[in-house]
């Protein structure tokens, strides 16, 4: 299968490059059942792996939002492919907070994070979970659909980041911002602002620093016009 064929592609040459990981969607069931559609995947992965020496590379799963027929936006649903690929193939998952956020996992809330993270541990093995992408969610809670937005801007927002990125059983795994960017500059303020919420920090989007902005320079034309 051509999919196969260059799937073992971008494994050979994720070896060359010496990575850690390959991150990767377990795609989508379409019309077939859900455990009939993992169990394709599974065995496609297998496939493309064959004959291959990965030297260290491991295979991560991705969480998604659910939109459509998308597998692998339950954790249980996770873990049974994990548990097809352990045998013959390093692997382990990528946590989107996007995704499980649009996948009704209550990670805005502190005791919904403290649920997640129970459920993580239960079902996938936070050992296992090797990265996390960091993304706010332009999408609504539970609403299935994959929206990123800057961090502290969307549905989920900067207290509940603060909370992610600080807890102690998740703040020693690897965090990648998947932003978009509206404006140059845009993936590095994300970063900043992971980090000073790693640092326990407070910090406001772009919007609130233009919205600020244009009140301090309202506030200096005031005066000049009042010195007149």
């Amino acid at each position: 299968m051509p999919s196969i064929a260059a799937f073992r592609q971008e494994l050979q040459r994720a070896v060359s490059l010496r990575a850690e990981y390959v991150v990767l969607h377990p795609g989508s069931a379409k019309s077939s059942l859900r455990k009939t559609a993992a169990k394709t995947f599974v065995q496609s992965l297998l496939e493309a792996a064959k004959g291959t020496r990965l030297d260290g590379l491991r295979v991560l799963i991705e969480n998604t939002a659910g939109q459509g027929n998308v597998l692998g936006s339950s954790l249980e649903e996770l873990a049974e492919i994990l548990a097809g690929l352990w045998e013959e193939v390093p692997a382990g998952v990528c946590i989107d907070t996007a995704h499980l956020f649009a996948a009704g996992y209550g990670i805005h809330t502190a005791h919904g994070l403290n649920e997640t993270v129970r459920q993580l541990d239960a079902t996938v093995g936070l050992g296992n979970v090797r990265l996390i992408h960091a993304n706010d969610s332009k999408a609504a809670f539970a609403s299935h659909c994959d929206r990123h937005e800057h961090i502290g801007e969307g549905k989920i927002g900067v207290a509940a980041f603060r909370r992610i990125v600080r807890h102690p059983k998740l703040r020693t795994i690897p965090f990648i911002c998947e932003t978009p960017v509206d404006s140059p500059n845009d993936d590095r303020r994300n970063v900043e602002m992971m980090r000073c919420l790693a640092a326990g920090g407070k910090m406001v989007g772009r919007k609130q620093k233009a919205a600020v902005g244009q009140s301090e320079q309202g506030k200096r034309q005031w005066a000049r016009g009042k010195r007149k």
